[in-house]
């Protein structure tokens, strides 16, 4: 009897520490996530300012080509 309580104990002491690692593992895992999703805004942001250049140049350089045609050339 006392042999079974040994190995009953043993195996929740395992069950225990794997609980608790694979606890620790989440942690990191939703800590890499949310640095991620932070990273993928930050592209995101960079992005939207690239598109807005771009938008902006060229609405500049169209307006260029008008006034060079403008003038007949």
């Amino acid at each position: 009897m006392e042999e079974c309580f040994k190995r009953l104990e043993k195996r929740v002491v395992e069950i225990l520490q794997g609980y608790d690692h694979l606890r620790q593992e989440k942690e990191a895992l939703v800590h890499k996530l949310r640095r991620k999703d932070q990273s993928i805004e930050e592209l995101n942001k960079r992005l939207r300012a690239l598109d807005d250049r771009k938008g902006s140049v060229k609405a500049k350089i169209e307006r260029l080509i008008q006034r060079i045609e403008d003038l007949g050339f």
